[in-house]
């Protein structure tokens, strides 16, 4: 019995740690689940699905033919590391978690959100239930926590390239802000965006090089950066993470 159980107490830990980089909350694979606390208003988007990502809806698209569907970003803290992330869900899930907010009260409770669906599966679901009675001391911590800026962290979303996955989550460099300038990207920032390459499988790895003419992450001109999140947020929501082949030049290097 306890190697089972120290199985999934690893398996546990290394969902905590993959989390650990990113401003989104992401719930990839069916069981998936976390421990939240919602924090602050939420941040509606019109958006439809196009060439297998969220795009901003707009004049353009409705004349094509194309109808709305809403996406709603939440700040939420985790409860066990006081993290805040960015959680994106769609109609459903925000009404489901309206009735919540009547019950219970938001700030009340830490809940539990659970995906219940296969990747890419569209009858995805999400179940939202009390997990932990906040005490008084508890609520004022977790409010008064810094929350993500949604508006802004949205505002740079041109039409037609939406940043939000079909998974509920986005890119884990969204806060990043574009440079002036030819020189190429920071390092810092370089390093970040190698982490979520290094995730997905080597053919993802290629595309994100050839759509911006080059050979290593960090020859990426620092004016492509905003480009490159959410680039980065279309290869995430498209691959799974797999073994990665070996090619003639190391793009991480």
């Amino acid at each position: 019995m306890a190697p089972t159980n120290m199985w999934q107490q690893t398996e546990e830990m290394a969902k905590k740690h993959d989390q650990g980089g990113s401003t989104w909350l992401k719930l990839a694979n069916d069981g998936d689940k976390a421990i939240v606390v919602f924090l602050g208003e939420p941040y509606p988007r019109e958006v439809c699905f196009v060439d297998g990502k969220y795009a901003r809806f707009d004049d353009k698209l409705k004349a094509q033919g194309l109808k709305s569907s809403l996406r709603v970003a939440l700040n939420v803290a985790l409860y066990d590391t006081k993290e805040v992330k960015v959680l994106e869900q769609g109609v459903v899930f925000f009404k489901d978690l309206v009735q919540v907010r009547g019950k219970y009260g938001l700030d009340k409770w830490a809940f539990e959100v659970q995906r219940h669906g296969a990747a890419k599966d569209p009858k995805t679901t999400y179940s939202i239930l009390p997990e932990h009675q906040l005490t008084l001391e508890q609520q004022k911590e977790l409010q008064a926590l810094p929350l993500h800026d949604l508006e802004k962290l949205y505002a740079e979303e041109p039409a037609g390239e939406g940043s939000g996955s079909g998974s509920g989550g986005g890119g884990a460099l969204g806060s990043y802000d574009a440079k002036k300038g030819g020189e190429p990207v920071d390092a810092k920032t370089a390093q970040s965006i190698a982490v979520v390459l290094k995730a997905l499988p080597r053919e993802a790895v290629d595309r994100f090089c050839k759509k911006f003419g080059v050979s290593r992450i960090k020859d990426l001109p620092a004016a492509q950066v905003e480009k490159a999140i959410a680039y980065l947020d279309t290869l995430e929501a498209e691959f799974k993470a797999a073994p990665k082949s070996g090619g003639e030049v190391d793009p991480f290097a």
